[in-house]
């Protein structure tokens, strides 16, 4: 292939490449939601209609020491500082997300039905890699103070901090009760952390309100940077190689 045509194509590729790592490692929620007050158990009584799940927690609200608390705690929502955490390798489909794929069209009318999304996704190797799946939420093994673990679905960016080794304290979650795979719940006998409920810190209304507008944001992002880059490589290398 003569270098006119190999140019071309492998600045495009290394564009692609770029565009897809800054879409999926790209979080606009801390952009646009903000970080906002911290919220202390005063705000959540005087207004329990509110969902904090997310939130910044305030220095009354509850701090794990242990799965016991977890379990058996009486607050209704918890923080935590966990001291490591390990990724399971399984996910769920975000609660947000429409459950249907849409149906396929030809010139301008759909066909055929469409196609449910499965309600769990199981990888092999549990190394992060896949954890930027659109619709799917990771599972996780927090490990707290008292050395032991709980089941947790956090943001990603929390969940990276942690696995940096770095102190995080953990946004408002509540303890809900939610059934899991039978994978996961090998993996939690192997660390011996309870199957009766996950730590789960997002809060659905508003992502259900801003996901897709966010995903266009990213996606537009995406692509002017593969533009960008695919246009820099070309012109660079053309000069390089007096193309």
């Amino acid at each position: 292939m003569k270098k006119e045509k190999v140019i071309p194509f492998v600045s495009v590729i290394i564009g692609l490449a770029a565009a897809y790592i800054l879409f999926v490692n790209l979080d606009l929620e801390p952009y646009f939601r903000g970080k906002g007050e911290p919220v202390t158990m005063e705000d959540i009584k005087q207004d329990p209609g509110t969902d904090f799940a997310g939130s910044v927690p305030g220095e009354d609200v509850p701090r794990l020491s242990g799965k016991e608390e977890f379990e058996t705690g009486g607050s209704v929502v918890y923080t935590a500082e966990p001291v490591d955490i390990i990724f399971t390798g399984a996910y769920e489909l975000k609660p947000w997300v429409k459950p249907y794929t849409q149906r396929r069209t030809r010139k301008g009318r759909a066909y055929g039905a469409p196609k449910r999304k499965p309600k769990y996704l199981q990888y092999d190797n549990p190394d992060g890699f896949f954890q930027n799946h659109e619709d799917y939420l990771p599972f996780y093994l927090l490990k707290l103070p008292d050395g032991t673990y709980i089941l947790a679905q956090i943001p990603k960016r929390d969940a990276d901090a942690i696995q940096k080794g770095k102190h995080v304290t953990l946004p408002i979650g509540r303890r809900v009760l939610k059934g899991i795979p039978e994978t996961l719940r090998e993996k939690c006998e192997e660390y011996q952390a309870p199957v009766s409920g996950v730590y789960y810190a997002f809060c659905d209304t508003w992502y259900e309100e801003n996901y897709t507008w966010m995903f266009l944001l990213r996606a537009g992002i995406a692509a002017a940077v593969c533009l960008a880059v695919s246009v820099f490589l070309i012109t660079v290398l053309n000069r390089i190689f007096h193309t």
